[in-house]
């Protein structure tokens, strides 16, 4: 995701007590879907455009294009304006009324309605389908019944698609059609953050036409937004979209059309950049500086702080790793002044805490051993029992050349720190995915989190909540789900926000993972493009920008 040039902001809390932030989306651009033109665009592997599944960066950057949700991130501000949504209200922050503007349609010409909604969320919400966006509506009345606890793993057909007893449910019972353009919806508890939840991918409508055939849609989504694909997306070769003509939503495009050019394993879009036959792109460590450099280049750059949080997770399954104090040893043994240094200095600021400033909440300074401190990283190190002579401790990622780049320094500033030999363990995208998340990793490993939607909680409880199976760490703490429980429950985000930095500092104590980095964005353009905006929220990493307000030069 990207960050834009101030802390973000959102609507007045009086405000969000009772509705989502509105406003026109136009405010954005100009609105006037004028101008033409063509633009190469780079992007990494795509592993899905169904919006159930749709769970990364790559995916996103294609279907925040294709589809128009109930609200958009501001250009600016991060704020959550309306786009789909005519208006968002609640009078206890439990129940919720989503009201849909009229005449909207698919691009296959079917209703944007209450149905088109209501189908695609019990669509992720039904645990047997295993959609990747699923957690999303566990605060929905009516998930648990959808979504019953898997079979013991020797019960499984299948390790990599877990058996499900049959769900009681295959709708959610808090989700209501109130009329065609109308949604009712009920949540378990109270959430002041609801509706700035509601751009993310996970609440994307989804045409009948396309849940009837979700093969087709997979690569060749039925859109209601600004660019519509032409044919098939090739996770290798890519695909082109052209904007669409009959679309009637709030943010229209202002380009004819869009290629995307994948970049898969060690590629990246530099060369090609240079060459012109990319139009916006982000050099990796190895040519980053000498790009700062040349001041023809930097004429077109746009540069500002970013929302993504890199980190040194530890595996706490594993018995070494549970005390606490090793944690912390390996922290204060980073040196991450030096690490920018290896990456380049522009492209991140050191990590003070879990959330960067530029998120709603962020930016609270919380972890007091993220500071660089050899006799402290000694002495934790001692308190903690020392690390057994002679053994390497293993460091996983997936692989690119930024990410053996960054690692790299990390593990050498522990090695030099604590005499400690690491072994660098890269996987590719996939299998380090499932390494991590089923905890098989034997080691500390790469952890990164971009913003779904712009607020501190979005950093707290999809990450470290849900108890040690549900989390890429394998941390659980009651006292860190009360805390979560107690800030979800205030009767306003103003209210919110600082008891979710309260449960922040839980996670500061228990040391999960050593925060490393917050992400700075540097994107280069070309001189065929202008008007090359990046979204605080709608960030990827690599170059990216918004399509919708990107302008060709004429």
């Amino acid at each position: 995701m990207k960050r834009i040039r101030t802390a973000a902001a959102v609507c007045a809390a009086a405000a969000l007590a009772l509705t989502a932030c509105t406003g026109d989306p136009n405010d954005v651009g100009d609105g006037g879907g004028d101008g033409g033109g063509t633009v190469d665009m780079q992007i990494g592997e795509v592993p899905t455009l169904v919006v159930s599944d749709c769970d990364d960066s790559e995916c996103y950057r294609i279907v925040k294009n294709i589809y128009d949700g109930l609200v958009y991130y501001d250009n600016e501000t991060g704020e959550p304006i309306n786009l789909v949504a005519e208006a968002i209200t609640s009078e206890d922050n439990q129940t919720w009324t989503i009201t849909i503007k009229e005449g909207l349609q698919f691009q296959n010409g079917e209703p944007v309605d209450a149905e088109a909604f209501i189908r695609s969320w019990n669509n992720t919400a039904y645990g047997p389908n295993v959609a990747g966006l699923n957690y999303f509506f566990g605060r929905f009345q009516g998930y648990a019944e959808m979504n019953p606890a898997p079979l013991p793993e020797d019960q499984w057909a299948d390790p990599e698609v877990p058996e499900f007893p049959e769900p009681e449910a295959d709708t959610l019972s808090g989700v209501t059609a109130i009329d065609d353009l109308t949604i009712e919806v009920k949540l378990t508890q109270q959430f002041s953050g609801f509706a700035t939840m509601l751009g993310y991918a996970a609440f994307l409508p989804m045409a009948e036409e396309c849940l009837a055939d979700l093969e087709a849609c997979m690569w060749n989504p039925i859109g209601n937004g600004p660019f519509m694909l032409e044919g098939e997306y090739d996770p290798e070769a890519g695909a082109s979209a052209v904007r669409w003509e009959d679309y009637e939503g709030g943010m229209p495009a202002k380009i004819d059309k869009v290629n995307w050019h994948p970049y898969l394993g060690e590629s990246d879009c530099w060369n090609d950049f240079k060459t012109g036959d990319i139009d916006v792109c982000s050099p990796r460590a190895a040519d980053f500086e000498t790009a700062m450099a040349d001041p023809e280049l930097t004429e077109r750059l746009v540069s500002q702080p970013g929302t993504t949080f890199t980190a040194l997770g530890f595996p706490l399954w594993m018995e070494e790793w549970q005390d606490v104090n090793l944690r912390r040893a390996f922290s204060t043994a980073i040196d991450r002044e030096a690490v920018l240094t290896v990456i380049g200095q522009a492209r991140g600021v050191p990590a003070d805490g879990f959330i960067p400033e530029s998120i709603f909440g962020g930016g609270t300074g919380s972890c007091e051993y993220c500071e660089y401190d050899p006799e402290e990283a000694k002495r934790l190190l001692e308190e903690a029992g020392g690390w057994p002579e002679g053994e390497v401790f293993e460091l996983w990622y997936n692989e690119s050349a930024d990410n053996q780049t960054l690692f790299r320094a990390v593990g050498d500033s522990i090695k030099e720190t604590l005499g400690i030999e690491y072994e660098l363990v890269p996987l590719d995208w996939p299998e380090f995915l499932t390494a991590r998340d089923e905890h098989t990793v034997e080691g500390p490993f790469r952890y990164a989190w971009g913003p779904d939607y712009n607020l501190n909680e979005n950093f707290l409880t999809p990450v470290y909540g849900g108890g040690e199976a549900m989390n890429v760490f394998g941390y659980a703490s009651p006292e860190f789900d009360a805390a979560i429980l107690a800030a979800d429950q205030a009767p306003t985000l103003e209210e919110a926000v600082p008891l979710y930095a309260e449960a922040e500092k839980l996670i500061a104590d228990a040391m999960p993972a050593a925060p490393v980095l917050y992400s700075s964005d540097n994107v280069f353009y070309s001189e065929d493009v202008e008007n090359v905006v990046l979204n605080p929220i709608y960030v990827a990493p690599g170059g990216d920008c918004e399509l919708r307000e990107i302008t060709v030069v004429q």
